[in-house]
């Protein structure tokens, strides 16, 4: 057998004896348990389609690989994208490595110049914002835009600075803006939280996380919109 079969089957097979164990049997069907486990994990569903083309051409390297000149042999590219698929099945990326931390925040009562300076300094364009212990919205560049669009009949004059944070966001329009997660969740499990809100027409601006995912937990992270390029980076390489 040449050495990229042997790789091959080597990483179809970890991947296959992987969903066994996750799904407690001991030899069933890959396509079945491929199917079964991408209801429920992440990282499976991403790489279901690239897995499902995986298993049709699997049977022909394998039955083939005692022939002196066997019928086919996989691409270093199919070797290599089946390897990393490995990899992040068994030691799935962690959001939390990628996300900014500490965690720049704001309280309703804070002044809005204030907020707008964070995050013109920190180049960002969200500022949770938190009542004490509490979440209580996502401040938003978006949002900051609408409001100071009510102020164009006037001069303007002091707006920034005498309006506070709660006042601005009564010109939010989506209050439903933002998932927490907790610090076990995966890159791949963010992924799909951005695709949920996309599929339902709507946008999720943050994903907070927390020690278990619970919004009255201290902040350890965020990710935001502006975060996917990098997320998807780190689940495809």
């Amino acid at each position: 057998m040449d050495e990229l079969t042997s790789r091959y089957i080597s990483a179809y097979n970890s991947i296959h004896d992987w969903m066994n164990h996750s799904v407690g049997k001991e030899d069933a069907e890959f396509v079945a348990l491929l199917k079964q486990l991408s209801l429920t994990n992440s990282e499976v569903h991403r790489n279901a389609a690239d897995l499902k083309r995986f298993a049709k051409i699997r049977n022909l390297f394998d039955h083939n690989h005692s022939h002196t000149k066997p019928l086919a042999v996989p691409t270093s590219v199919a070797v290599e994208r089946l390897e990393a698929i490995a990899r992040q099945l068994f030691s799935p990326p962690l959001l939390l490595t990628l996300a900014a931390k500490p965690v720049e925040m704001c309280s309703p009562t804070d002044p809005l110049g204030c907020c707008v300076r964070k995050m013109h300094d920190g180049v960002f364009s969200q500022l949770p914002i938190y009542d004490g212990q509490r979440y209580s919205g996502l401040l938003t560049a978006e949002t900051i835009a609408r409001w100071l669009a009510s102020f164009f009949g006037g001069d303007g004059q002091g707006i920034v600075d005498e309006r506070t944070v709660a006042e601005v966001m009564l010109h939010q329009e989506d209050g439903d803006n933002v998932e927490f997660m907790a610090r076990t969740a995966t890159v791949a499990n963010a992924l799909s939280a951005f695709d949920k809100f996309l599929r339902k027409g709507s946008r999720l601006e943050a994903i907070l996380i927390t020690n278990s995912g619970g919004r009255t937990e201290s902040l350890l992270g965020i990710v935001t919109i502006n975060d996917i390029p990098e997320l998807n980076k780190a689940v495809n390489g």
